[in-house]
């Protein structure tokens, strides 16, 4: 039997619902003592507060604030640290974590499952990361995802991506607040959501109210599986197409061999069709050919960053190194161009697949032309 204290993070952007399912859980705890720890950004923790004054939380409780930042940033060692002496107490039966809006989840499960206090004593050996819960508000995310809905909206940019990261990493997915929306919106988000997530169990509610069996002591996170895979979650080699006859909702990936013209495959960017709602992968341009560029683009926000460099401009002994790390090297390896290649996967709605295809091929270097590094959009500048 493992008795180690079981941790379940709870993620969600701002407003999703994420106090109300821990002052659920707290209705519903029974005999169980439970340890909670809410982050919050600003100096004043309102959900702290929240929390303390409801009739549920009971002297057997216990309550961490962590404030003036982010457990999945600066705010790290503190929360190694609350996790470590909740855990080592003796005093909890179990451990929710509530995160502030901004939190990448992924991160916050390293820290968790790998993380040591600041006496050097592992996290691992006291609790467990359980359950990763992110909870999704169903009207906000529609009124992002609808493809061609709306006008710019600069709060959108700002949380796409966000968002998207905690709905990608997750072991249970709330449908939160779906009374909001009519049955054919619902049918539209679930399957746009279902193709970002297809692995966790999903739940629809209202006013966060699920079983608690759901989401605590669920034995549902596999750190080997779930963190390995999500720092692999580039390599898009094993995934396959899908397609929703109903909703036209679909899913592709595009693989060349050969790299773009940056300046033509960023004119292409001034024209993305609007139906793409969700774009991840890297790319390799022929004007910085050992530089690896990583492309995430959700709703109405796009990151082009590099990403470190391609095998293949490394130094030879440092390339045979790597194929006895990296167990897939051998399958993507091409005898030209080693491990460099576009790789990209398209998810929207009524996409034209072969329109974006053709216009993706018409970005690629052509035998007979020449780009320099001056005239690349996307060089990077240094002051």
């Amino acid at each position: 039997m493992d008795n180690r204290i079981p941790v379940t993070v709870i993620s969600g952007y701002l407003g999703a619902g994420k106090t109300t399912l821990i002052l659920h859980l707290l209705k519903c705890k029974e005999h169980r003592r439970v340890g909670i720890i809410v982050n919050d950004l600003a100096a004043v923790n309102v959900d702290e507060k929240t929390i303390e004054k409801d009739p549920y939380f009971s002297q057997a409780d216990r309550l961490i604030a962590l404030t003036n930042g982010s457990i999945s940033g600066d705010l790290r060692q503190q929360l190694v640290d609350a996790v470590y002496d909740l855990a080592a107490s003796g005093d909890v039966d179990l451990i929710l974590i509530e995160s502030s809006g901004i939190v990448q989840p992924d991160m916050v499960a390293k820290f968790i499952s790998r993380g040591k206090n600041t006496d050097g004593r592992r996290l691992s050996d006291s609790c467990r990361l359980d359950t990763n819960v992110t909870i999704v508000d169903g009207f906000r995310v529609l009124q992002q995802f609808m493809p061609g809905v709306g006008e710019y909206n600069q709060d959108f940019t700002q949380s796409n991506q966000l968002i998207i990261n905690q709905i990608e990493f997750c072991d249970v997915l709330l449908f939160n607040k779906t009374d909001l929306l009519t049955n054919e919106q619902q049918l539209y988000l679930k399957k746009f959501i279902r193709q970002l997530q297809p692995r966790a169990k999903f739940l629809e509610t209202k006013f966060a109210v699920v079983p608690v069996s759901k989401v605590v002591n669920t034995r549902l996170f596999d750190e080997k599986t779930e963190l390995e895979d999500y720092d692999r979650s580039d390599d898009l080699s094993h995934f396959s197409e899908h397609h929703d006859l109903k909703f036209g909702i679909a899913s592709f990936v595009y693989r060349r061999r050969r790299p773009f013209n940056p300046k033509r495959f960023n004119d292409w960017l001034d024209q993305w069709p609007p139906e793409i709602t969700r774009c991840k992968g890297v790319m390799w341009l022929i004007t910085q050919p050992e530089r690896v560029f990583n492309i995430s683009q959700s709703g109405r926000a796009m990151d082009i960053i590099p990403s470190g460099y391609w095998i293949a401009s490394m130094k030879e002994w440092e390339i045979k190194k790597m194929f006895t790390v990296r167990k897939h090297l051998r399958e993507i390896w091409d005898e030209r161009f080693g491990d460099r290649m576009i790789e990209l996967v398209f998810i929207g709605q009524n996409m034209n697949k072969e329109t974006i295809i053709h216009d993706l091929d018409a970005c690629l270097m052509r035998e007979d032309e020449v780009v320099t590094l001056r005239d690349d959009p996307f060089r990077l500048t240094h002051h």
